[in-house]
């Protein structure tokens, strides 16, 4: 499958696509509406579904960098929202094409995806299990998957119709490959920790000016209510019969069966063929038998006589058995046996006749009911403890719902503690503050200004929290004698880098003006020149800024050098640029040359792509109603 398609079936399994617009029957306003494409509507549920599990997929990728307050933002709504009109309009762009695919690639797409696969093949009982835990029939998902694969020929189609041409190409491989030579002087700023403070005034001034610097973060301290597996009562012992009922149902976890190793002779005969042939075959094993008691090495004897061929090969060897891995009569036969009395008697099964060598017995092993007791009454109050914690959840959801604006009600019932967290800001704090979920709940509209409590937010397995902003804190100018020691230690920075710039600007000035070359003036400001020969832009040497500025200035004429002041990661640098080297395709590694054709071919897609969707929007009805996002 290609790696377009695979992203979009990603997208049908964690992001809702289809948006039928059913709530449009019931209600003829906009209400209810985040957008409308042409005649289709994508409703508030549609979004908030999607937005939900968009952000968790998020969270999921990037784990520790998460955050959850900047996913909450109008802007980043407003993102996923558009993501969602452009899959809108691709859809119905699809249907207008008439584009399709046929059944049998449809089925084998999806048997191709990793997801449904188990061991590296396709699984039905995952495919149906996956399909449900998304609340998805198999003919939502096939028709869902139907359109998502006719939908990704149209991106692979721009890939595969785009080229690029010669001249392109060596256009191409002149600025990628292109080199620069140049001299470079870089003036960082000196340690200003020991220069002279600012005045008074000049910190009132940069205060004033800046004010968006100095700001307190903005802040909450939560009420909440958590429920717990842990903090419900176990309830009372279960009584004996309840015990020894559930071990004797339960006795395969505690104990092990007696297990004996054994090895066989099967001497093949049908139970449909004639009787000689069956009493022939028995005679033969009978002899086999007797050869056995008498001497015979079992092992040889079933490598030379055995129908087993799996078997025969190991000398007879079936490993270690337990009850209800063979047939009945072999298992009957196998547990008569003796360690004084190893070989068996013919015995028949549907495979023919067995000889059946025991070798060792491994005897049975385990707990008793007085050992395995505490286990069982430790599980039962568990599952009581989670029936409770599930009966006290729906509770809990139910009073919230009847009166959001308290916690009070629902923990008086429940017979919870009210239990109180921060302040802390929109980066977190302790406990339950340092939750992503809690974070973000706390900081939503409906918490942080509706003043509602929150929905349920599950910590972990049957653990959960619902909370109500207690206290707001928002974001205020700190006064100036708080961030005194800040303002004055910006000031002094900004007046080190100032320094620096004009100590190179001095040096540029010099070497323009023709009262000295580069290496004097730098010498007698106390610096150094640095000779870059032939650095490519992906280089980091001699500073990752300072290579991309370079590359950013004009080639000079021939046997002329061009200068300039340029930034640095940390400072400033006069350049001297000498040299300019374009890249070319009879230079670049025998494999460049597919590799900056793929890349021109994915380039041009990427902005046919766009002009496609462009041309999709213009042609399209599209409304949005942005108070729907906040």
């Amino acid at each position: 499958m290609s790696g377009i398609l695979a992203f979009f079936v990603l997208g049908i399994l964690i992001i809702p696509f289809a948006f039928v617009g059913v709530n449009s029957y019931f209600s003829s306003g906009t209400e209810n509406l985040v957008a409308r494409v042409n005649d289709t509507d994508i409703t508030v549920n549609d979004f908030t579904q999607s937005f939900s599990n968009y952000r968790n997929r998020m969270r999921s990728l990037m784990g520790q960098s998460f955050d959850p307050v900047a996913f909450e933002s109008v802007v980043e709504r407003r993102r996923h929202l558009d993501s969602l009109i452009d899959q809108e309009l691709l859809t119905q762009a699809v249907s207008d094409i008439g584009l399709d695919v046929d059944d049998e690639r449809l089925a084998q797409e999806i048997r191709d995806l990793p997801a449904f696969q188990l061991d590296g093949e396709f699984n039905q009982e995952v495919y149906l299990n996956r399909l449900a835990g998304q609340g998805l029939s198999v003919s939502q998902f096939e028709q869902q998957m139907r359109t998502q694969y006719v939908m990704s020929q149209l991106p692979t189609g721009l890939l595969s119709s785009s080229f690029s041409t010669a001249g392109e190409l060596q256009n191409f491989v002149s600025l990628q490959d292109q080199t620069r030579s140049f001299r470079s002087v870089i003036v960082d700023p000196v340690d200003s920790t020991d220069s002279a403070d600012p005045d008074d005034e000049q910190i009132q001034a940069y205060y004033d000016a800046n004010p968006e610097m100095f700001q307190s973060e903005e802040m909450v301290t939560i009420e909440f209510l958590e429920l717990d597996t842990v903090n419900i009562n176990a309830g009372t012992e279960p009584d004996e019969d309840f015990l020894r009922s559930r071990f004797e149902d339960q006795k395969g976890r505690f104990i092990s069966p007696e297990q004996r190793q054994v090895s066989h002779i099967l001497v093949e005969a049908s139970a449909t063929e004639d009787e000689a042939v069956i009493e022939t075959a028995r005679q033969k094993a009978q002899d086999l038998a007797d050869r056995a008691r008498a001497g015979e090495d079992f092992a040889e004897l079933a490598r030379s006589n055995s129908d087993d061929v799996g078997s025969a090969e190991l000398g007879g060897d079936l490993g270690w058995l337990e009850p209800g891995i063979m047939s009945e009569s072999f298992e009957n036969a196998m547990y008569q046996l003796t360690l004084d009395s190893p070989i068996s008697d013919p015995v028949q099964t549907s495979f023919g006749w067995h000889v059946i060598q025991l070798r060792e017995i491994e005897a049975s092993s385990g707990m008793s009911y007085e050992e395995a007791r505490p286990i069982l009454i430790e599980e039962h109050q568990a599952e009581e403890a989670e029936r409770e914690f599930i009966d006290k959840a729906d509770r809990l959801i139910d009073l919230i719902y009847e009166d959001p604006t308290t916690l009070e009600a629902a923990a008086m019932d429940l017979g919870l503690e009210v239990q109180v967290a921060g302040p802390f800001s929109r980066a977190g704090g302790e406990g339950v503050a340092a939750n992503p979920e809690v974070i973000s709940a706390a900081f939503s509209e409906l918490v942080l200004l509706q003043g509602s409590a929150s929905d349920p937010i599950d910590l972990d397995v049957n653990h959960l929290l619902v909370l109500r902003v207690r206290e707001h804190f928002p974001a205020s100018l700190k006064p100036l004698e708080a961030v005194r020691e800040q303002v004055i230690g910006l000031l002094k920075q900004e007046a080190a880098l100032e320094a620096a710039r004009q100590v190179a600007q001095d040096i540029l000035d010099a070497v323009n003006n023709g009262s000295s070359n580069l290496e004097e003036a730098a010498q007698q400001a106390g610096y150094e020149v640095a000779d870059n020969e032939a650095v490519t832009r992906r280089s980091f040497v001699p500073d990752p800024t300072l290579v991309q500025n370079v590359f950013g200035l004009a080639a000079p004429p021939a046997d002329t050098t061009g200068r300039a002041l340029l930034e640095t990661s940390t400072g400033f640098a006069v350049v001297e640029l000498y040299d300019v080297t374009d890249g070319s395709l009879a230079q670049a590694p025998g494999s460049a040359s597919q590799q900056y054709r793929r890349q021109i071919a994915n380039a041009t897609a990427s902005i046919e792509a766009r002009g496609f969707m462009e041309q999709l929007r213009l042609a399209a009805q599209v409304e949005v109603f942005e108070e729907q996002l906040q």
